[in-house]
């Protein structure tokens, strides 16, 4: 889930607005329809992540191809943020408060709250700059050595980055956390309440992430527009094509579902009184979980080698069984 900011006001007055924005502009239809859709697109969401993850790593074609390993560690990513974030958000919106009613349940999901929707942002840009690479450079992926510094360094590098990075500001900072289950998120980590690394950790681990992700995609674009037809066979512009409609897809899912809270977070370390937009921010934090949710849909609906495998299945299952019938 985004993480909810605060300015430097007292902590007392920011938990009083907290609590009366939640009591006040949380009713029980509202929370009730946002279980629903929440629910009724995390189950499928979840069946087509695995479902993909399966045949990523299963089918040593589709495993080989440098393009999906990105693709995979965001669906690993996406399926925690589903596991720990969206379920333990979808009991609170049922019952009205956390459960299970545990110091660990909170530790867990702040950072697996923090750390997955912030990584998922990493990657994106991360993913869309190795596009750059793969259509435009990609001799300098045609040896092992090459692959191992410019392909999977930075990709563990930013996993690394992300895990360490939340584990500190969750565990380790110098400042008491006091779990709420009464609140949404048990209230907040207490890290969010000390303005510098707020500040560095939004900017740099969101607002970062996401202007990379929208001037990389833009000039991907132009540039393949003004070189494609210096990308010969044909087989190659379609194959490219496919690489960039997926990366695109991708990062609009995030930008449009993302935009909104890093400009609200960003608002609030600023001194915008929160809770002062009402119901706004509650909805902001609910369509944040549509990144994770979402994005199997968009990765399976643009992998057509995945679609070409499942439609190769098909028809050898329906030959084997008219073989069956005429045998008989």
């Amino acid at each position: 889930m985004a993480d909810i900011v605060y300015n430097d006001s007292s902590v007392n007055d920011i938990k009083d607005n907290y609590i009366t924005l939640y009591s006040n502009s949380h009713p029980s239809i509202a929370a009730t329809v946002r279980f629903w859709i929440l629910l009724f697109l995390e189950i499928p969401s979840i069946f087509c992540s695995i479902f993909l993850l399966y045949n990523l790593y299963f089918d040593r074609i589709l495993r080989q191809v440098l393009n999906n390993h990105v693709i995979f560690v965001i669906l690993i990513v996406g399926l925690f943020a589903q596991a720990a974030d969206a379920s333990n958000y979808l009991t609170y919106l049922h019952l009205g408060y956390v459960w299970p009613q545990t110091t660990i349940n909170c530790y867990v999901w702040w950072f697996i709250g923090a750390a997955s929707y912030n990584l998922l942002g990493m990657l994106m840009a991360w993913t869309s700059i190795e596009r750059h690479i793969i259509i435009f450079h990609h001799r300098r992926l045609n040896t092992q050595k090459k692959r191992i510094f410019i392909h999977y360094i930075p990709l563990i590098s930013i996993v690394l980055y992300a895990c360490i990075f939340y584990i500190i500001c969750i565990f380790f900072v110098s400042c008491q956390n006091t779990p709420d289950y009464t609140q949404l998120w048990c209230f907040r980590p207490c890290y969010l309440g000390i303005f510098n690394l707020n500040l560095f950790d939004s900017l740099i681990n969101s607002m970062l992430p996401l202007m990379l992700i929208v001037i990389v995609n833009i000039l991907l674009v132009i540039r393949f527009i003004k070189q494609r037809q210096r990308l010969r066979p044909q087989i190659q512009w379609y194959k490219y094509r496919r690489m960039i409609i997926q990366v695109l897809s991708c990062s609009l899912l995030y930008l449009i579902f993302n935009f909104p809270v890093i400009s609200m977070n960003l608002a609030l370390i600023f001194g915008l009184p929160y809770g002062s937009t009402g119901e706004f921010e509650i909805f902001i934090y609910f369509f944040s979980f549509f990144i994770p949710v979402l994005m199997p849909f968009i990765c399976l609906g643009s992998s057509k080698e995945i679609w070409i495998k499942m439609k190769k299945n098909r028809e050898n299952s329906t030959y084997n069984k008219q073989n069956f019938s005429t045998s008989i």
